[in-house]
């Protein structure tokens, strides 16, 4: 595994108290995650909220009120090509290995489905966590971390996974992840392919920090996601590398290069994850 870079310091949950909330009952499938309680998946279709052929735009989650948007069923370009690749290392001005994983660019067809408008938030989680017996993130109300727009940090892809089977819903792919951030067009970031410091949080920006989710109006993707650029990097589902977790679109302490719709990327904490690591949910329109 590529090691991280020194900026990419961990915090760890044993140095913070892990309270367990009152647990509540749910029907559904019960499944036991890593650190946690029993978490019961919550079962809703898109077909019984639209009761209509025709998916709208947008939806709210009746489980998290999340709301999320729809990336339409077809083809879209994943991933660059060998010159692409040759023009990150220019932009980097290194040959980060990172990068190479970005490789090679082939065409991927979707159906469609529903993505988060916004990474998961602390207000969000915090209802997860009233509702289960889940632990709480390493950060859990830690000032300068725990305002109710910011996204929730501090956990890893057991407790996503188990928010997403609380939610109803679930990880997103990497495939739904990218073509959510960058479209069909093929462009670096999600507005386009020049960068432009202040459209997301990245390291450019000097904040050093999570920022609101609904903060970065100019830094939309073309389906209207917020923050696919920087702040939190977003955890998937699919492998990265030597059977990785990956995680997609950067955070706060990633210059341009590494806010890309395609970078790719680890946690070395898979379980505890870091302060720099967050998540949003994907709904199939099959999917209970």
């Amino acid at each position: 595994m590529v090691p991280l870079p020194p900026f990419y310091l961990l915090f760890r949950a044993s140095d913070l108290s892990c309270p367990l909330h009152s647990k509540k009952r749910y029907n559904g499938t019960v499944k036991i995650f890593e650190g946690s309680g029993v978490v019961k998946r919550n079962s809703w279709s898109i077909a019984n909220l639209v009761k209509s052929s025709l998916l709208p735009p947008k939806i709210v989650s009746p489980i998290d009120c999340a709301e999320m948007v729809l990336i339409p069923a077809g083809e879209f370009t994943m991933g660059l090509s060998e010159s692409e690749l040759h023009q990150v290392f220019i932009l980097d001005g290194s040959q980060n290995p990172v990068f190479t994983a970005e490789t090679p660019a082939r065409k991927i067809i979707l159906e469609d489905y529903y993505i988060d408008l916004h990474p998961v938030t602390n207000y969000q989680y915090g209802k997860f966590l009233e509702d289960t017996d889940h632990r709480t993130p390493m950060l859990w109300g830690k000032e300068g971390w725990n305002e109710p727009l910011q996204p929730v940090v501090g956990l890893g892809w057991d407790d996503t996974r188990a928010y997403a089977d609380w939610a109803g819903k679930e990880l997103p792919t990497e495939a739904q992840w990218e073509k959510a951030a960058r479209g069909t067009d093929g462009r670096w970031w999600p507005w386009g392919n020049d960068f432009y410091p202040g459209y997301c949080n990245s390291a450019e920006l000097g904040i050093n920090r999570v920022t609101d989710v609904s903060r970065f109006h100019l830094g939309l993707s073309p389906y209207g996601c917020y923050d696919m650029s920087g702040n939190v990097w977003e955890m998937c589902e699919g492998v990265w590398i030597e059977g990785h977790l990956p995680m997609r679109g950067g955070c706060f302490l990633g210059s341009a290069t590494f806010v890309r719709t395609t970078v790719r990327w680890s946690a070395e904490d898979q379980v505890d994850g870091a302060h720099w690591l967050g998540f949003r949910c994907a709904k199939n329109i099959s999917g209970g």
